[in-house]
């Protein structure tokens, strides 16, 4: 039998400790057909003490787990999740205090920072035309198609120039990166 995975982005309703000291997170999630689907995800406790570490004010989530379909005590199925991955992220808001990020953080997000900390030392760099093309994909899907590798510790953009280029245009002030060591 095939295992199914899946990824949960968003906030929890509802976070609890269970007893073994793993971690229950309830999301509730938009279906197809604007139905609401309740998700349970259990995080072992190792993966949740990794991920929490220096982590404060938590905004958004991204888990990536197996589904196994649940039946709660009322007969009622829901789908619960055991996490295989957890990235959690302290996203910056705009002056409404609403996130200020495109719907869907591309695969390999390790963080979204404000643009304005990447450092661009080749700022001749022509990226004219790739520039383009990652302006018509925001546009038409907005959100990044793969996110900004920067350098760890100094934020220096190693590469997407042209996703720099195009968010920078836009007016986007949160940016998924992705570092390099």
């Amino acid at each position: 039998m095939n295992k199914s995975e899946i990824i949960i982005k968003g906030l929890p309703l509802k976070t609890n400790r269970l007893d073994n000291g793993d971690v229950k997170l309830l999301f509730k999630i938009a279906t197809y057909d604007d139905m609401n689907s309740v998700y349970r995800v259990i995080i072992k406790k190792d993966y949740w003490r990794d991920a929490v570490i220096g982590m404060k004010d938590v905004n958004y989530f991204v888990i990536k787990g197996e589904l196994k379909a649940c039946v709660n005590s009322k007969g009622i199925p829901f789908i619960s999740v055991e996490a295989t991955s957890v990235k959690l992220f302290n996203l910056l808001k705009d002056m409404k205090g609403q996130i200020d990020l495109v719907d869907e953080m591309p695969i390999g997000t390790d963080e979204i920072i404000d643009i304005l900390q990447i450092v661009n030392e080749n700022e001749e760099i022509h990226v004219k035309r790739s520039k383009n093309k990652a302006l018509n994909y925001m546009k038409n899907n907005n959100k990044f198609n793969k996110p900004i590798v920067v350098k760890k510790d100094s934020f220096i953009l190693v590469s997407g120039y042209d996703q720099y280029a195009a968010a920078k245009e836009l007016g986007i002030k949160n940016v998924p990166v992705s570092y390099e060591d």
